[in-house]
């Protein structure tokens, strides 16, 4: 279970990815639309329009594409932590930069944040149980090995 859970959160990570194609997309079309926009002739002619609907739609797209992509994304994030449980310390860590990203997103993103921060404030403690326990877990073995290993030197 607990690498599904690493899987999920690593996945749900890689999707945010989608944000930045969002982000690219918009600067380009704007960067495009721009100089025809400040040429008010050529705003006469049917060529500059339908240029600019070009870069519109494409602005749209990119921007559908980037937020399907950053959507799922986040659907795996949240079922990494609140469906699997997945407690690794560097994941609590990344769910509080991205809770804190969220907060940028209006309106939705801004709920999902204050969710994601309260739930990791009030269970702080499972994020940490779980790396006394790895610790702990590790320790047994490196006994047990070192364990294992005296006893075949001793056996010789």
């Amino acid at each position: 279970m607990r690498t599904k859970g690493k899987s999920l959160a690593i996945w749900g990570l890689v999707l945010q990815v989608g944000y930045l194609i969002e982000i690219v997309g918009t600067i380009v079309g704007k960067h495009r639309a721009v100089p025809l926009l400040a040429d008010k002739a050529a705003m006469q002619t049917e060529e500059t329009r339908a240029a600019l609907v070009s870069i519109v739609t494409l602005d749209l797209y990119t921007t559908a594409i980037g937020m399907t992509v950053s959507i799922v994304g986040i659907i795996l994030l949240c079922i990494a932590l609140f469906g699997v449980k997945y407690r690794a310390l560097w994941f609590r860590t990344v769910m509080w930069i991205m809770a804190i990203l969220w907060l940028v997103r209006v309106p939705i993103g801004i709920v999902l944040g204050i969710v994601v921060m309260i739930y990791l404030a009030t269970h702080k403690n499972e994020f940490t149980e779980q790396l006394v326990a790895e610790r702990t877990s590790d320790s047994r073995l490196f006994r047990t090995m070192n364990r294992e290993i005296g006893n075949k030197e001793n056996d010789r």
